[in-house]
């Protein structure tokens, strides 16, 4: 009993360390397929994380929140995202970013560090501690969308922005009766802009295809 209360316990910091991972991996790739792949692996480990939060409160409507998460923003938007990426003949990437994804990567550091501190000192003597972790993911959500011009990779930025107000709604008010209907609110501005996103032309992805390979090919 006591070993499954101390992992209780502790799975919400170790959940709330892999999705910091999963961002932070978003802002290593210039490669669109392993991004939405991130997204998707985000999203699900935000469900497992209400689940969890659902077993310590036993508050219904985080499994609710938890359903809406998985298969929303793990499986419905992620997949229509991944079926457009494969109809291009060749793996799709943000053209520009290939050498300033190091400078990414580090300004993300400084980001989950700085931002980290900035709660620490400010919110953290009224704010639960674990709410650490979202705050500093819309921080990286931020950047994702700010920094890409590939329309797929900000829609994931959008995504992990979702995530982290879910988030830090879960962690902060749990028993707000409001949040599961603002997720779902969330999720069909998501499925729109996505709609919105792939009915534009190939020019808003930023990215190659076949005639414009050829030409640099020769």
């Amino acid at each position: 009993m006591t070993l499954q209360f101390t992992l209780l316990t502790e799975l919400p910091g170790l959940l709330g360390i892999l999705v910091i991972l999963s961002a932070l991996y978003m802002q290593g790739q210039s490669f669109v397929d392993p991004t939405i792949r991130a997204i998707s692996f985000q999203s699900f480990t935000v469900a497992a994380l209400f689940v969890v939060l659902y077993l310590q409160s036993g508050d219904i409507a985080l499994v609710y929140l938890a359903a809406i998460t998985a298969v929303i923003r793990g499986i419905l938007i992620p997949g229509i995202m991944l079926y457009n990426v494969r109809n291009y003949k060749h793996s799709l990437r943000e053209t520009g970013t290939g050498q300033r994804i190091p400078s990414f990567i580090i300004v993300g550091l400084i980001l989950i560090i700085g931002g980290y501190a900035i709660f620490k000192s400010v919110l953290l003597p009224v704010i639960n501690q674990l709410a650490s972790v979202p705050f500093v993911l819309l921080l990286l959500s931020f950047l994702l969308i700010f920094t890409r011009r590939n329309a797929l990779t900000q829609m994931a930025g959008f995504l992990e922005e979702e995530n982290a107000v879910l988030y830090a709604g879960a962690i902060i008010a749990p028993s707000i009766s409001l949040l599961v209907e603002f997720a779902i609110v969330l999720d069909v501005l998501g499925v729109v802009l996505v709609g919105v996103v792939l009915s534009a032309s190939r020019d808003v992805f930023m990215t190659f295809e076949a005639p414009e390979l050829e030409e640099l090919t020769g």
